[in-house]
């Protein structure tokens, strides 16, 4: 079987990003705060966040959808949906802890800390074309989640046991895993699989017909990222080192690892390329699979 290649990185600075997106010759670069979107070597647009806005940014056409609202590329114009920014009152308010889009830009899920004590997490959906509220799909205690996903026809919330729910919020299905830190969600573009990653204990690649676990991958993994088509899974140690896993028949098949930078918080894979952010730096480079 070929060997997994990495080539020469290249480096620019995160500006305080911790999570990012590719496309082609685009990159988007995110935190809490700002928005950084580059093309090549020309950084085409930047966006402060009225309020936190943590998640991945993702581009949908000529827009990059990011934190509450939509950056159009053309126009240099962000657009937040009102009802989809935490809520504020006289001396208190909500925090924003995850947004999520869908990969088309129609659904946005987002979690935050409400400041109640009958129900300190709201997780909510909305629609991304008109901003109106969908559903809240989640009142409770415990901690709000810090990863989410929006899928074509599901949404999955990163709860201590995770949560499925369709386009009208409507509850699909719990996976089954207690317990759980999940800190990445993420699909191949076909989105019948599911990659989970439970915080320095576990991936897990999951069904999405039946939301049925079918393998686990342990380790103290950070990070990990999933190509488009589905068939390589990279995970990121906290220290630096990448591990590379081809999906075989939906079971992980190691194949083999590689130093890359001991900061790197998190991960974006394409086709052919490899990108990480962490320690104010981004780096990529080509992937030879």
């Amino acid at each position: 079987m070929p060997s997994i290649q990495i080539g020469s990185w290249r480096v620019r600075p995160s500006e305080g990003g911790g999570w990012l997106a590719l496309d082609e010759d685009r990159m988007a670069v995110a935190s809490s705060a700002r928005l950084s979107v580059w093309q090549g070597d020309t950084r085409i647009a930047m966006v402060e966040a009225l309020f936190p806005a943590p998640g991945m940014p993702g581009f949908v056409g000529e827009k990059v959808c990011w934190g509450p609202g939509i950056l159009d590329l053309v126009s240099g114009a962000y657009r937040p949906l009102d009802n989809a920014q935490p809520t504020v009152w006289p001396g208190g308010g909500e925090r924003a802890h995850i947004y999520a889009w869908s990969p088309e830009g129609d659904r946005l899920v987002a979690g935050f800390g409400t400041g109640h004590s009958n129900h300190p997490v709201r997780v909510t959906l909305y629609d991304g074309e008109t901003g109106a509220t969908v559903a809240t799909v989640w009142e409770g205690s415990g901690l709000p989640p810090q990863a989410a996903w929006a899928g074509e026809h599901a949404v999955v919330v990163g709860l201590s046991s995770p949560q499925v729910f369709d386009h009208s919020g409507k509850h699909l299905a719990a996976i089954p895993i207690e317990g759980a830190n999940v800190a990445s969600i993420a699909a191949p573009r076909s989105e019948h699989r599911l990659m989970l990653l439970d915080l320095n204990r576990t991936i897990l690649w999951i069904d999405t017909a039946a939301w049925t676990i079918l393998d686990v991958w342990p380790g103290p993994w950070l990070h990990a990222a999933v190509s488009p088509d589905g068939r390589l899974v990279i995970a990121l140690e906290a220290w630096g080192k990448v591990h590379f896993a081809r999906m075989e028949n939906d079971k992980f098949s190691l194949a083999g690892s590689a130093g890359i930078d001991s900061k790197a918080v998190s991960l974006a894979l394409t086709p052919d390329q490899i990108a990480t952010v962490g320690g104010g730096e981004v780096r990529w480079a080509n992937l030879i699979v």
